[in-house]
């Protein structure tokens, strides 16, 4: 008999909801971040053994860096996503993930109408309260000489990595524990705003309300598809306006 053919059935196929551990779901959390403790690591040894590099957190900050490190951190993470899915309840891995080859416009319009408000409204908000673009992102724009590379770091590499470990791998896990499909909403968007702690004050919570919406998504379309595709929009806006 195949691999395949030994898989459980999904629990929505079998009505036994399995339950996944909320420590072991923690640990793998940490897990994915061990590479990139590593990989910042190894740009600090670099940073160090460089004598053409004065000023290192200058260098680190360099849009250019910043990118081709987003890019970096992403593959040498997206390993452990597929190791930490190799045993769980469904057929196959992007089951589990909830990656699909289905992307029907019908079903994403009404969330991109949503999405379309959301934009609008923190358009509103921040030019009524005169929010300054955090300085993390004018340095991007001032050092970046490669716009395409920060194009790419940032409008299609973050959404798709993102999205498939916090709406993927993330809330999978946690809809299968004791928080269930509620819980996975709060926990992943609340653990999504705290690992972006270069924002602060309204941006923290503009960016906590797309976490919710993304959840949100992921919970009603069963398709992080659309959740990549509202990311990717949301960061090319934001792109758009900075440079």
């Amino acid at each position: 008999m195949s691999d395949a053919e030994q898989q459980p059935i999904p629990a929505e196929q079998n009505n036994k909801q399995p339950r996944l551990s909320l420590l072991q779901t923690f640990l793998w959390l940490i897990a994915l971040f061990m590479p990139t403790f590593f990989l910042s690591a190894i740009y600090g040894a670099y940073v160090s053994t460089n004598e053409n590099i004065v000023d290192a957190v200058a260098w680190f900050n360099d849009g250019d860096v910043l990118s081709g490190f987003g890019i970096l951190m992403a593959l040498v993470t997206l390993p452990v996503v597929y190791m930490a899915t190799t045993k769980q309840y469904t057929p196959n891995r992007a089951y589990f993930l909830r990656i699909s080859k289905q992307f029907d416009f019908e079903v994403f319009k009404p969330w991109l109408m949503i999405m379309l408000g959301y934009l609008t409204f923190w358009w509103l908000v921040n030019s009524l309260l005169a929010v300054e673009t955090p300085e993390m992102m004018q340095n991007l724009v001032i050092t970046t000489d490669n716009i395409f590379l920060a194009i790419l770091s940032l409008c299609i590499i973050a959404p798709i990595f993102e999205e498939i470990v916090f709406r993927g791998f993330l809330f999978s896990r946690l809809q299968y524990s004791l928080l269930g499909k509620s819980g996975a909403v709060l926990a992943t968007s609340l653990i999504f705003t705290a690992i972006h702690s270069q924002y602060q004050g309204i941006e923290l919570i503009t960016l906590f309300t797309l976490a919710l919406l993304l959840a949100m998504v992921r919970l009603k379309t069963n398709n992080i598809n659309y959740c990549i595709a509202i990311h990717m929009l949301n960061n090319m806006v934001s792109v758009l306006f900075l440079f």
